[in-house]
């Protein structure tokens, strides 16, 4: 295959998996809502400085996925299409650039195998289907890494500037993280290769390539500091930063090994008998310097966010490029003596059997749902999953045709990626609470919230909800609003339940949440 014909396949699988049904399926996530409703309410006031989410401050993330959003609104409208649109964008550059740079330093075989890692990671994609700030961040990081390997090697200065570009806009994506990330790996990198040098300092312009990172990023956080006298500032460096990696936060802790489970067994579910050894691959072959920093950048985020307090499954997906990397110039140079190891044909056939209980774990997961269970039917769509582990089985007992098994394998993860998001996804999302209950409400009525309030309905509805802590200020609405509707959690309805005139709509369990969204109802016939 020729490089325009593997470059055009590269791009029309990237834009596939990337774009597979985004106007499809509800903005629902909790994080996702958010942040969608907060690119909504900036886009509606103009202002673009503030951020608001339910009409209240919102201080979780820096601005630069909500105009990139806001854009999507402006040319799309303001909806699920809209709202994702640069998201996807952001997989397919990430997608591509990942190709280039492979392509470049370790051949055109393994920058095919590192894009079709990231093509057949279900997880990449999903991060991409999101209207939230990660995926501009694995985007912006990803670029940044790649850059800076060009600017040293090659001192070319456009690269350089790319780099500290690429920072600048990490850094309004999300903060610091997209300083301490590539600076970090930077540093390890220059100290493996006995080059912390002055010159080699000063050929690379830290201080000044920071200045210009600063440049980009400052005068918007300098902006919201004094627009809110300090309020946002306090509350996202101290409590959305500082505090989620000393302090685990909404829950979210557990060990280290968790961090390794969320990259391998998630990230790289499609790679598992490959993932260590691509590791260990990349150290035997550490004297290539672009193998040795791309090991060092994607060991770099595995092992910070391992040590962080907080940990989420998003975290870590900025390290799947530089991994795909790893893996597919591992793969590009296995035949079939792979199978000689004992080790190898191990894990081979711990992850057959894996794909072929795929079906049957997706049958008792959804049964054992109560909201999910009448939609068992959905197992079948992972029966292709099943027949490639056992073509997988089969293929390593008799030792042969390695390349047969990754071609098979990744084919089949591309085709149940584009089942999740167009077929299977599409069912579970409408039993989520919106869909369930808002068709049974007259949203022309007031519409309040007691103390939890899933966020969807602000988007959905596209208007402020207020929300309320107290029973007596609810009564006072009540007593002032002739009719209305009332959404909080089944936790308070039986505090709920004791207002004179407040009844029962409807209730419907938050997916993938414990909380189960109540609605209930005032002054109706």
């Amino acid at each position: 295959m020729s490089k325009q014909k593997t470059l055009l396949l590269i791009l029309v699988l990237a834009v596939a998996v990337c774009y597979a049904n985004i106007s499809g399926l509800d903005v629902y996530a909790l994080d996702e809502a958010k942040n969608a409703e907060a690119a909504r309410e900036m886009f509606e006031s103009g202002d673009y400085v503030i951020p608001y989410y339910n009409y209240q401050l919102r201080t979780d993330k820096p601005p630069l996925h909500y105009y990139f959003m806001a854009a999507g609104y402006s040319i799309f409208g303001v909806n699920e299409f809209g709202a994702r649109f640069f998201s996807s964008l952001m997989g397919v550059f990430t997608i591509m650039i990942t190709f280039l740079f492979a392509r470049k330093h370790f051949g055109e075989k393994t920058g095919l195998n590192a894009a079709l890692v990231l093509i057949s990671s279900i997880h990449m994609a999903l991060q991409f289907h999101m209207s939230v700030p990660d995926p501009y961040l694995v985007f912006f990081l990803t670029w940044a890494f790649y850059s800076f390997y060009e600017a040293y090697k090659t001192n070319n200065k456009w690269q350089l500037l790319s780099f500290y570009l690429a920072i600048g806009c990490g850094v309004l994506t999300k903060g610091p993280v997209a300083i301490g990330l590539p600076g970090l790996a930077a540093l390890i990198f220059l100290f493996t290769q006995k080059d912390f040098k002055w010159k080699t300092i000063w050929r690379l312009q830290p201080f000044g390539g920071l200045l210009l990172a600063l440049l980009i990023s400052v005068p918007w956080f300098y902006a919201v500091h004094i627009q809110t006298d300090g309020a946002w500032t306090q509350e996202f460096f101290f409590k959305h930063n500082f505090s989620r990696f000393s302090d685990s936060m909404e829950g979210h802790s557990g060990s280290p090994l968790l961090t390794l489970a969320f990259v391998f067994g998630l990230g790289m579910l499609a790679f598992i008998p490959f993932s260590v050894q691509s590791f260990k691959n990349a150290w035997k072959e550490r004297k290539d310097s672009a193998m040795m920093y791309v090991l060092i950048s994607a060991s770099v985020i595995v092992v910070f966010f391992a040590i962080s307090s907080t940990k989420l499954p998003n975290y870590t997906v900025p390290s799947y490029p530089l991994i795909a990397i790893l893996i597919g110039a591992y793969i590009a140079k296995i035949d079939n003596q792979w199978f000689a190891k004992l080790g190898n044909r191990i894990g081979l056939f711990f992850y057959a059997i894996l794909l072929i209980g795929f079906p049957v774990g997706i049958y008792f997961g959804l049964k054992g749902d109560k909201s999910l269970n009448e939609l068992t039917n959905l197992a079948f769509y992972f029966i292709p999953l099943a027949v490639v582990g056992i073509f997988i089985l089969k293929q390593g007992i008799a030792r042969k045709n390695i390349e047969n098994v990754l071609w098979m394998n990744i084919s089949v993860w591309c085709v149940t990626i584009m089942l999740f998001f167009h077929l299977i996804f599409p069912q579970v999302d409408g039993q989520n609470p919106v869909r369930q209950t808002l068709p049974e409400m007259d949203t022309s009525k007031t519409i309040i919230a007691f103390k939890r309030l899933n966020p969807a309905f602000v988007f959905a509805l596209k208007r402020e909800i207020p929300m309320y802590n107290d029973v007596e200020t609810i009564k006072q609405i009540m007593g002032n609003q002739p009719s209305g509707y009332l959404i909080s959690r089944t936790e308070f309805q039986e505090e709920l339940e004791a207002i004179p005139g407040l009844e029962f709509q409807d209730k419907a369990r938050d997916l993938f949440e414990n909380p189960t969204t109540l609605v209930m109802k005032w002054g109706m016939d």
